[in-house]
């Protein structure tokens, strides 16, 4: 079987990890690169268990995007109604299930298995009761805030033909480069409009949705070849009762995203060895140099700025 070739690609978060730390953007994208073989070296293959430590919050919150996913998918399927209690229970089984993988250290022989954060820099095995209450209740309060959303409800009233094909993660072409987006939802409403929507369980940012919503209006023309004045980008914070947050892009913003991308990913060649090969040197790529920024770091252990061993976390 052929290997995957390391390309360059851009997205809002690779973009975002480049920004913050250098060396972490190395050990992401390049140390951990095939750490998933079995004949990776310990140290390709300690990175790769490493870029897949999520924190709490990223953890429920991926788990409140899937479960939302799930539920439009059995709507569409079986016309199952959607219920905050249903979509509660199919959280929490997640979220136990996760949690094993966790405490058991499944992901030492399955890195993609869940690894948190709060417990590989902690004991492995427990965390406050505090702290898993208040995750289990952000979860449950997000997806009650979905099942009882007006945004909801305009969804269901749509005809299914109007929802657009919607893949975990696609991509589109921008002047050669590569671009990822994971669009949440998509539908033509009765207006005529194409709606993007962004499930939101964090705080709002601005300035990062604004670019995550030209990346979804870039796919969308691209893919669907529909027009700048037929979109309307949503983000919905599920945290504040699902509260609608409208993204207006004109000519203007759309230029100036695809200006950040290319800007963006032209310092990313920059830093490599050989762009044609996508080949980078670890030196290249300083520290951030930033103690907040380093405490939360899921490349901690093995980072020698920070004086990481290169030991697993509770080994």
């Amino acid at each position: 079987m052929r290997k995957l070739a390391n390309e360059l690609t851009w997205s809002v978060s690779r973009a975002g990890l480049f920004d913050e730390c250098r060396r972490a953007y190395y050990y992401n994208y390049y140390g951990a690169w095939g750490g998933w073989e079995r004949e990776a070296p310990e140290r390709t293959r300690r990175l790769y268990i490493l870029k897949n430590i999520r924190t709490l919050p990223m953890w429920a919150g991926g788990i409140v995007h899937e479960t939302i996913s799930e539920a439009l998918g059995r709507y569409a399927r079986t016309g199952q109604p959607i219920t905050a209690g249903e979509l509660q229970a199919r959280a929490r089984t997640q979220l136990r299930s996760g949690w094993l993988e966790a405490v058991q250290r499944e992901w030492l022989a399955q890195p993609k298995k869940t690894n948190l954060h709060e417990l590989y820099y902690g004991n492995g095995q427990s965390l406050p009761r505090e702290t898993t209450e208040a995750i289990r209740e952000r979860a449950n309060e997000c997806l009650t805030a979905f099942a009882e959303s007006a945004v909801l409800r305009e969804i269901l009233a749509a005809p299914y033909l109007n929802w657009k094909p919607i893949d975990k993660l696609a991509s589109f072409d921008l002047d050669g480069l590569k671009v990822w987006c994971a669009i949440d939802f998509a539908y033509d409403d009765p207006g005529g409009n194409l709606r993007l929507i962004d499930w939101k369980t964090g705080a709002e940012d601005r300035e990062s949705l604004t670019t995550q919503l030209a990346c979804y209006a870039l796919y969308a023309a691209h893919t669907w070849f529909v027009p700048l004045d037929r979109l309307r980008l949503q983000g919905v914070f599920l945290r504040e009762t699902a509260r609608v947050s409208e993204y207006p892009l004109g000519p203007e913003a759309l230029v100036n995203a695809k200006d950040t991308i290319l800007t963006s990913a032209a310092a990313m060649r920059a830093v490599l060895d050989d762009v044609a090969t996508n080949q980078a040197s670890e030196e290249r790529f300083p520290f951030c140099e930033n103690e907040r920024t380093c405490r939360r770091c899921n490349f901690r252990q093995a980072c020698p700025y920070i004086g990481g061993d290169g030991k697993l976390g509770g080994a």
